[in-house]
């Protein structure tokens, strides 16, 4: 892993930190954790070695591994508790639509990833509009969705279809949960692989709270789930975020609903500029990619909105004391010690906050 003042000696690329600089980073940090900023491109090897192409969703598993949707490289990749970047499946700039082994299987643009209580592995590969399954083994299988073939219907695994599906979500019994975003629909998949819609019609964009087939969404990204399997989705043109009971009772969470743009504060006037992932953090907090406002937010227990990193500048990504500068930000995770990662400028960041957000 590199600190933000190794990155800035090595590379070149930024200014020496100054003793004042440094001790400003005691009050929160943004650092490069794997990969590096510039160019995207693919190499393995340990975090620093290892070089990315547009990184977007990640998940985390139960020992600390963390899982990340390669997008132009086509793979899905593990950052390992050893340190270690590694591929769990597809090949490097092979687009395409296969099943298989691990290293023979190929993925046409893995989106997002989402991972089971057991390491099961499942991804929206958006571009063949398909939720994919990665077994512990490796073996990779289409869960839901016919290859390559967009649309929509309900049903079991092969006959049901989708149209550009990203954000992911499992819950303890097994079922999957798809933003599935140009059908404006939430859907489930069940254990066996029954696709049901959740909340949302198909073909009718907008923005209505209520049950199931009357609320309306306008093209749903992110996903993420809490401990009591309440959903919540990220809107890329309503600029909210949703929230949908089990039963498929949707509320909008936070922000004001068709109005784009910024500002901090209780979720009824927060607003946010087209939301991509989210992610829960240990203390119950939100975290959510509000990508073209350049900046990471957290929606605490309490439903105040605050910025964890970010300012508004999106031309670059800058490092160091918080709150930094970052371009895009798509990917968020956050992590058992209370940390948050996000993707930007093809490196995966992490952000340390004064306080960490864990209990």
């Amino acid at each position: 892993m590199q600190s933000a003042a190794a990155l800035a000696l090595s590379s070149g690329l930024f200014s020496v930190l100054s003793p004042r600089a440094l001790a400003a980073q005691a009050a929160g940090t943004l650092e490069v954790y794997a990969g590096a900023i510039g160019p995207g491109e693919y190499n393995a090897g340990n975090f620093s070695q290892a070089r990315f192409h547009d990184p977007r969703g990640m998940a985390l598993d139960a020992q600390g591994n963390v899982f990340v949707a390669d997008y132009v490289n086509s793979v899905v990749r593990k950052l390992g508790t050893d340190g270690q970047v590694t591929i769990v499946a597809g090949q490097v700039e092979q687009r395409d639509a296969r099943n298989g082994p691990a290293q023979q299987a190929r993925f046409y643009s893995p989106e997002c990833v989402a991972v089971a209580a057991d390491g099961t592995l499942f991804v929206s590969d958006s571009g063949s509009n398909t939720v994919r399954r990665i077994a512990r083994d490796g073996l990779v299988s289409t869960l839901a969705g016919k290859l390559e073939a967009e649309g929509y219907a309900d049903g079991p695994g092969a006959k049901a279809r989708f149209n550009h599906p990203v954000g992911l979500g499992v819950n303890a019994q097994g079922s999957v949960y798809v933003a599935d975003a140009y059908n404006s629909t939430v859907r489930r998949i069940s254990p066996e692989g029954v696709v049901s819609t959740l909340a949302g019609s198909p073909g009718d964009s907008g923005w209505r709270d209520g049950t199931g087939a009357k609320a309306r969404f306008n093209t749903p990204v992110g996903l993420a789930l809490d401990a009591q399997g309440n959903v919540y989705v990220s809107e890329y043109f309503n600029n909210v975020i949703r929230k949908i009971t089990p039963d498929g009772v949707v509320s909008t969470f936070a922000g004001k609903p068709g109005k784009g743009g910024f500002a901090d504060g209780k979720t009824a006037e927060a607003q946010f500029l087209h939301p991509q992932t989210l992610s829960f953090a240990p203390d119950g907090s939100l975290i959510v990619a509000d990508a073209d406002n350049n900046r990471v937010r957290r929606i605490a227990p309490d439903g105040t909105v605050s910025t964890l990193a970010g300012h508004g500048e999106g031309e670059k990504v800058t490092l160091g004391a918080l709150p930094g500068t970052l371009h895009l930000p798509y990917g968020v995770q956050a992590l058992a010690d209370g940390s948050v990662l996000v993707t930007g400028m093809n490196a995966i960041l992490r952000i340390q906050s004064e306080t960490p957000l864990k209990t």
